[in-house]
């Protein structure tokens, strides 16, 4: 087998497990969303925290195209993706009943300021990609299955309130496998630190996930 080959298949397996560990559709958050037991005040407070998140995305995503010229037209069209998606996500904030000035105005709590701190420092080091790459992966499956709970228990739909779930639930299949390759492209060197750097997101986000669960 190819170094490259064994890179990947190294690489998907760890990526795997990873995956494994923080499946985020066993978290009770969402599994109460599925369920349609969350409450609307346990879901606006979800949607002021992880604004933060999504607000920061396209600034890491930029970070890690200034880091990497090779890669630079792939990595800026993705930052911009989610720039545009922003607005998306003051939709669902708007359907749930929370105001533009409380959205901007919610301050992070401990656990989403702690994910911000530990995702802004591993892009600057240069793990930007599977920064993002932790919290894009499980996004299709999840997103999918928000979107079926809300227009099942909160009268939230693809057309109502829910535009940016259904729009991940298809996005970030591709955003997924790009990230991927690029974490590839860096050379195995770099495969260690990348596993690192998704393990700590995905266990970082895990963690907001159960500080807006009341």
């Amino acid at each position: 087998m190819g170094e490259k080959k064994l890179q990947v298949k190294t690489l998907d397996a760890q990526f795997s497990q990873v995956i494994e560990r923080w499946n985020l559709l066993r978290h009770p958050f969402y599994q109460g969303w599925l369920a349609g037991t969350l409450t609307r005040d346990e879901l606006r407070d979800y949607a002021a925290q992880y604004a933060r998140v999504v607000a920061a995305i396209p600034a890491w995503l930029e970070s890690t195209a200034s880091q990497n010229p090779g890669h630079k037209e792939n990595l800026s069209a993705h930052a911009r993706e989610e720039s545009e998606h922003v607005e998306l996500w003051r939709t669902f904030s708007d359907a749930l009943g929370l105001s533009r000035s409380e959205l901007a105005q919610t301050p992070p709590n401990a656990a989403t300021a702690e994910l911000l701190r530990y995702c802004t420092s591993a892009v600057e080091s240069g793990n930007g990609a599977a920064v993002v790459w932790a919290l894009e992966a499980q996004s299709p499956a999840v997103s999918a299955e928000k979107l079926s709970g809300l227009a099942a228990h909160y009268d939230m739909d693809a057309q109502s309130g829910a535009q940016y779930f259904a729009l991940h639930a298809e996005l970030d299949k591709d955003h997924e496998s790009q990230l991927r390759s690029f974490i590839v492209a860096q050379g195995s060197a770099k495969t260690s630190d990348a596993v690192t750097a998704a393990e700590a997101t995905s266990s970082k986000l895990w963690d907001l996930l159960t500080s807006v669960q009341a």
